[in-house]
């Protein structure tokens, strides 16, 4: 067959636009499959140190993805930080927010919670500015898309942190509490946060905790229960120097130690805690691989 010169011309674009259309249809088809097969344990991008956050209500499950070496502070002792944070909702969707080069998540572990009792789960996190340091952030689930929306203010400097120690109505007003450790390794700042309709709110603070040892991939030293039984959520956290146990109530949003529990070396592990007929047990691992347990 002939073709005139007109008649090539036209096949020579037309040919190469279709096949792209073509192949970008097929990827778009592809990423679509993948994307509704992923879960967490199968994720390629998810960080090494890989923990899942399980969710009951909108979200099924929350991890951290695509380590990044832009902010070498590397608290929890691995060199990363994870760039961004990967959600498959109860319905199948997998939906994935990537921060821009100016922040990390100083984290490991999501967290979920519905912290304005909307019925949907927030995504708690510690947010990290390279050139302010740390905040804890709370992430909601709009459409398709995984906004912030709400964050404490950043320390203010680099190379500061915060470590988040637990969730609960501490103050017994019927919403969920948010505690952290601002700065567990120099200013040892036991702080409790609400979410508001103007953005998270401190309630409260207590000096003389401490929840992490400096480079330890351990971030989790506190455990939540209602541990003197007057219906409201307590914690069991170390205090600054990680020697003793505090036991702290935020009822009626006022600090009071119910047992501070002497160790006999100091806390470096994941806490655990069970409850028996006479009360609860506190699992504390120390340094050295010594294991304390402590009757609450």
């Amino acid at each position: 067959m002939e073709y005139n010169a007109q008649g090539l011309r036209i096949r020579e674009k037309t040919l190469p636009l279709m096949i792209g259309v073509t192949l970008l249809i097929a990827l778009f088809c592809a990423n679509l499959a993948t994307a509704a097969g992923i879960s967490a344990n199968t994720d390629p991008e998810a960080i090494a140190d890989l923990r899942i956050a399980q969710g009951q209500n909108d979200i099924a499950e929350a991890w951290l993805i695509a380590p990044v070496t832009r902010y070498k502070h590397f608290v929890q002792g691995s060199n990363y930080e994870p760039g961004g944070v990967r959600l498959k909702m109860a319905d199948g969707r997998v939906l994935t927010l990537m921060l821009d080069a100016a922040y990390v998540f100083e984290d490991r572990q999501p967290r979920l919670a519905d912290l304005d009792g909307d019925g949907k789960d927030e995504i708690i996190l510690v947010l990290t500015a390279l050139d302010q340091g740390a905040s804890l952030a709370a992430y909601a689930v709009e459409g398709d898309a995984i906004t912030l929306k709400a964050k404490t203010p950043f320390v203010g400097q680099p190379y500061r942190w915060l470590n988040p120690a637990g969730i609960a109505d501490f103050d017994g007003d019927g919403q969920l509490d948010v505690a952290l450790v601002a700065m567990p390794h120099l200013v040892k700042r036991l702080e409790f946060w609400t979410l508001g309709p103007k953005g998270f709110q401190k309630i409260g603070a207590v000096d003389d905790v401490s929840n992490h040892n400096n480079g330890s991939p351990f971030t989790g030293m506190a455990a939540v229960a209602d541990i003197d039984h007057d219906g409201i959520a307590d914690l069991a956290i170390p205090d600054g120097s990680r020697r003793f146990i505090r036991v702290i109530s935020f009822a009626k949003g006022k600090v009071r130690d119910i047992a501070r529990l002497p160790l006999p070396f100091a806390a470096n592990g994941t806490f655990s805690l069970r409850q028996q007929a006479e009360g609860y047990v506190l699992t504390v691992p120390m340094t050295g691989g010594e294991i304390a347990e402590l009757k609450l």
